[in-house]
């Protein structure tokens, strides 16, 4: 299994998504401790986090298995899992969580952008070591 490392510019853009990700699960929680604090308008503050965590975590699992030489079918069927167990928490799991839609399509939302940076980063963006 042959191992890759990232251009710089890719790299950067991955720091810069993990950075984004970061900033709106903080602005949730800073909101949540002090109502006060809104660094995001209302309706994305309330949705915002299943964006931000589904992103995030395709991003960190995408960007390790292609870097260590893993194929990007591995990456869709994440994402697609991702994706699908997101849908089905926020919609068709009641008793575990009040039922929103709107928190699914963040969550599928985040999904789709860190898929799109992904296969982009599998087609230029990976130089093998």
């Amino acid at each position: 299994m042959q191992k890759y490392e990232a251009k710089k510019k890719y790299l950067i853009i991955y720091l810069c998504l993990i950075v984004i990700g970061a900033f709106c699960m903080m602005s949730r929680w800073l909101n949540s401790i002090d109502p006060r604090i809104k660094l995001l308008p209302g309706f994305l503050l309330s949705h915002i986090t299943n964006f931000a965590l589904c992103m995030m975590a395709l991003l960190i699992l995408g960007f390790v298995v292609l870097c260590f030489g893993g194929r990007l079918r591995i990456v869709s069927i994440a994402a697609l899992l991702i994706a699908v167990l997101g849908i089905m928490y926020e919609c068709l799991l009641p008793f575990l969580n009040t039922s929103d839609i709107w928190d699914a399509v963040f969550g599928v939302a985040g999904t789709a952008f860190a898929y799109i940076y992904l296969v982009m980063l599998k087609r230029n963006g990976l130089v093998a070591k």
